[in-house]
């Protein structure tokens, strides 16, 4: 007596093998593969095991929908979208896993001082270690684990919003000039940290603490640069 799983299919197995039927039946009509043929170049061994997967016999599993998929030049949900969540589902664990340490990276903190004051800091761009933040919190500022930098700043002309000795981190994915954000800037062969304002003339380089510390043109002119949106503040109490 033959063997039929027939019945210990579930309904959307059913539908999936009712689908996949259909797919094939065109591929055959525009001139592809017979079973056989099929069935030995794709990795389904036998044409009697593919026709248990296109006629509801057998379950399909993840890896046969990836042989027909690939035989038939369709994606898996095509076919089978239950199959097709379970695949992006074991990807994102496999790219994200779904631990505690998982949940926090590590952000690169560098030796660099932006200055914040009259005077430049000097520019030392050596890692110095580093500082967990959660992966979704990074996500929330538009930052990677890849584009996230920590950095000190020095000097008082940024107080009081940012204080001398802060932590800022920064987001040097994020270079478009933002009228009223606070930005990390190369300033010819140093380090500022300062909030970009539009004026009738162009974009400047504002200090909160406007005693002494005038505004600075972001041209070519003055060697300005942006290298990224300050999104995040830490200091010692």
């Amino acid at each position: 007596m033959k063997n039929n799983d027939t019945n210990s299919l579930e309904n959307w197995q059913r539908e999936d093998a009712a689908r996949l039927l259909a797919l094939y039946k065109k591929y055959r009509a525009a001139g592809g593969l017979k079973q056989d043929e099929f069935a030995a170049q794709y990795g389904l061994r036998s044409q009697p095991n593919m026709g248990h997967y296109l006629h509801g016999r057998r379950p399909l599993n993840i890896e046969q929908a990836s042989n027909f998929a690939r035989g038939l030049g369709v994606a898996i949900g095509d076919f089978s979208p239950t199959i097709a969540a379970q695949v992006a589902g074991a990807a994102k664990v496999i790219e994200h896993p779904a631990s505690e340490e998982a949940e926090f990276v590590a952000v690169q903190r560098l030796t660099v001082r932006l200055s914040a004051g009259p005077g430049a800091a000097t520019v030392v761009e050596e890692v110095e270690g580093s500082l967990q933040f959660r992966r979704d919190f990074l996500a929330s500022c538009g930052a990677t684990p890849d584009s996230a930098r920590i950095v000190h700043v020095t000097g008082t002309s940024m107080e009081p919003t940012i204080i001398n000795g802060a932590v800022l981190l920064v987001n040097t994915r994020n270079r478009e000039p933002r009228s009223g954000s606070v930005f990390a800037l190369a300033y010819g062969d140093d380090l500022i940290v300062k909030r970009l304002a539009q004026t009738h003339s162009g974009w400047v380089a504002r200090s909160d603490n406007a005693d002494g510390n005038p505004d600075i043109p972001i041209d070519a002119s003055h060697h300005v640069e942006i290298i990224g949106r300050a999104v995040w503040m830490g200091v010692k109490l």
